[in-house]
């Protein structure tokens, strides 16, 4: 089993080179050299660019634009925080001026104590253009400089305007022409999805039976080979060392994990849905996942060992199944924040309780 969008974060290939958002539709990533984007399923594109990699200090700028006509393109700007040095750089920074080829192009000021600050209207009319003709825009406080790379910004937001279908209307950000934007990608709603309700204290494992453990496994391993779950089939002595976990999701069925394979730091694995006796029955529920917590199954998985960029997914349990309501990354790994600088999702919901409570 491979996680493959946390190799995507540490490769910077793009996981799904097809562009042009439609309706509902899951999202799209790609990122070309110092710059990414992904847009959800909503029509929302998030274009992230950072320092080169392997430069200093850490900078990240995030822009956002929503789906549909006549939508502005807002802006976060975010200094490095993941080393001490960092740290000590951005301490007592209060505001900063963006400069490119020697010219001003605005300031901004950070709020005290947030990782991220706004930009303001006018500041960040002049910043896209800059990105799209310059190498770099410098942010300096006067005594700091941090270097954003402009490299692959172009493509980047070239993307964003073809995923939301203005390329040569008015209000394109990269092949701007006369068209009006009325026939843009419009913005959907999020995908409602009903959480039900899941037994209280379902923080233990299940024991079942020994002879119903055996059978669970042979059932089990009729669904997955042991080139993709080489922990389903584990063995020692001739014994059977394979850990299962069991848990009540309703009266009719239950939850089955067992872990895959453990990396140097991602661990991966399978969760099935089941009856609770003989013939199980097992129902895939997730693959490449780690841990499951009240209805909800997560699979979430470093890019790297210094867990600066992350990638993850959430399926939550219907009453009926397992459904995919969230899938994201933190963006790419460059040594911006401890955890990842942004959150860049390719799909989302609005999750609801049974008794209405969105979550």
């Amino acid at each position: 089993m491979k996680t493959g969008l946390a190799i995507m974060l540490l490769t910077g290939v793009s996981a799904m080179p097809s562009l042009g958002l439609a309706a509902g539709k899951p999202g799209i990533g790609f990122s070309h050299k110092d710059w990414e984007l992904a847009c959800d399923n909503t029509g929302t594109c998030r274009a992230a660019g950072y320092q080169v990699e392997g430069a200093e200090p850490a900078v990240s700028l995030l822009l956002v634009r929503h789906a549909g006509a006549r939508q502005e393109v807002s802006a976060r700007i975010q200094l490095g925080s993941y080393a001490g040095s960092d740290v000590a750089l951005a301490a007592n920074v209060s505001h900063l001026v963006i400069k490119s080829g020697g010219r001003k192009l605005g300031t901004i000021d950070l709020l005290p104590g947030a990782q991220s600050s706004p930009l303001n209207g006018a500041t960040l009319a002049a910043i896209v253009p800059a990105l799209l003709q310059s190498s770099s825009l410098i942010f300096s406080s006067g005594k700091q400089d941090w270097t954003l790379s402009a490299a692959g910004a172009s493509a980047v937001l070239l993307k964003m305007d073809e995923a939301q279908g203005r390329i040569g209307t008015i209000g394109a950000l990269v092949r701007k022409g006369g068209k009006p934007e009325s026939g843009v990608v419009q913005a959907s709603v999020a995908p409602v999805v009903i959480a039900a309700a899941v037994p209280k204290h379902n923080d233990k494992d299940l024991l079942l039976p020994a002879a119903q453990r055996a059978a669970l496994l042979k059932e089990l391993r009729n669904t997955v080979g042991q080139e993709d779950c080489p922990g389903l089939y584990a063995s020692e002595h001739g014994q059977e060392k394979s850990d299962l976990g069991v848990q009540r999701l309703s009266r009719s069925k239950l939850l089955v994990s067992t872990v895959c394979e453990t990396y140097a730091y991602n661990q991966s694995g399978m969760f099935w849905v089941i009856n609770p006796t003989p013939p199980f029955n097992p129902v895939s529920a997730a693959d490449d996942a780690n841990a499951y917590e009240d209805g909800e199954i997560s699979a979430s998985h470093k890019g790297r060992g210094l867990g600066d960029c992350w990638s993850s997914a959430i399926y939550t349990w219907d009453g009926k199944q397992f459904v995919l309501t969230k899938e994201s990354t933190t963006g790419m790994c460059r040594l911006v924040a401890p955890g990842g600088a942004w959150e860049l999702p390719t799909y989302v919901t609005t999750v609801r309780r049974s008794g209405g409570k969105a979550r």
